[in-house]
């Protein structure tokens, strides 16, 4: 899993900086705040749609052509954040990354799932790879921003991404899967996807999105780009550590007694934050989050009746689905639920979704 793993985290470090540079100098760009927004969930929205027709590619090419082709967009749309002068340039290269991603993820699973005993391990590894990658990346671009300045940062790190393209042609070659899907066709939720829908509603867009509105002011010894990088890393740090453990411990006990278990402590998680108790409640929604990154690939492929790749598409596509209206959501019922009442009702959703899951 070192080669998969190597290109999923570089592949993803322009689009994780992005996060932090486009906001707060935006103008550099040549972009309203509002055209921001649109970008920074647009390739969420392109996703719902290229998890399942990159899928049904993968199983006919094989993760290792994907991952090849996926590398190359992800150098392409890295460089292009800092080389484009118009909005149609930036909306074009987060078309590709949206693609690009779906591949990289669909993939990198592939790889995983496909030693499925040791799937779990191998999954958390994969997860602890790239919170390492992200973590490094998010608080050396914000400093190398203030160096270079912001757009020629990415430039920097579309020659960095090449690495990504390097292990990709590494990569071994698993066999293409025997498919006998007539066409791509948008995948119906069932259980397990509605509750990835509301955890990607929840836990990454209302709960994300809030929880940096809550804390913009307390970190004010730095610049503002970096404070909101350290946040930032911060995720992706606990990910390093909760990935590999959450593996072990699903190909240990099961997959789905840990989900359960998992899914009741981000449920508690929520309640707390309810409670006016943000920062245990904080803490433990993003342990369990990165928990259930590495929990529940391994579980769709156990309970899965189709190909690895159109499994995990499935799943994924209604999880961005969750994470791409999360966002949109979340300013407005911020600003007009209190605090309360918000994470009260998010702590019902995900404890019948998850309920009714089971």
């Amino acid at each position: 899993m070192t080669l998969p793993g190597l290109v999923i985290a570089v592949g993803m470090i322009g689009d994780t900086l992005l996060y932090v540079v486009l906001p707060i100098h935006h103008a550099e760009f040549g972009l309203s705040l509002a055209m921001v927004g649109v970008l920074l969930s647009l390739n969420r929205w392109v996703r719902l749609l290229a998890n399942s027709a990159v899928a049904h590619l993968g199983e006919r090419i094989g993760p290792h052509a994907l991952m090849v082709a996926a590398a190359a967009g992800s150098i392409v749309s890295t460089a292009t954040y800092g080389l484009a002068d118009s909005a149609a340039l930036q909306i074009a290269a987060r078309l590709l990354w949206g693609i690009s991603y779906a591949s990289l993820n669909l993939s990198t699973l592939a790889y995983a799932v496909s030693d499925l005993p040791n799937a779990g391990k191998r999954v958390g590894f994969s997860r602890a790879a790239i919170g390492t990658v992200q973590a490094l990346s998010l608080v050396g671009g914000a400093w190398l921003s203030l160096e270079v300045g912001a757009r020629h940062v990415f430039v920097i790190y579309g020659a960095v991404t090449s690495i990504a393209l390097i292990a990709a042609l590494l990569l071994p070659r698993l066999p293409a899967e025997q498919s006998t899907a007539k066409g791509f066709k948008l995948p119906i939720p069932h259980r397990l996807e509605i509750w990835g829908f509301m955890l990607g509603f929840a836990g990454d867009g209302v709960f994300l999105l809030t929880l940096a509105f809550l804390m913009k002011d307390s970190i004010t010894s730095v610049a503002p780009i970096v404070a909101a990088a350290i946040l930032l890393a911060v995720r992706w740090l606990v990910e390093v550590t909760t990935g590999p453990i959450g593996g072990w411990i699903g190909d240990r006990f099961g997959a789905r007694q840990m989900s359960v278990a998992n899914g009741a402590l981000l449920v508690l998680g929520f309640a707390l934050i309810a409670a006016d108790h943000e920062v245990l409640g904080a803490l433990l929604t993003v342990a369990t989050r990165g928990m259930f990154n590495t929990l529940i690939p391994v579980l769709v492929i156990e309970r899965s009746k189709g190909g690895v790749l159109s499994s995990q598409a499935s799943y994924s596509t209604w999880r961005d689905f969750g994470a791409a209206v999360g966002p949109l959501s979340a300013p407005w019922l911020f600003l007009n639920v209190p605090q309360g009442p918000l994470y009260g009702g998010l702590t019902i959703l995900l404890a019948v979704s998850g309920w009714w899951c089971l």
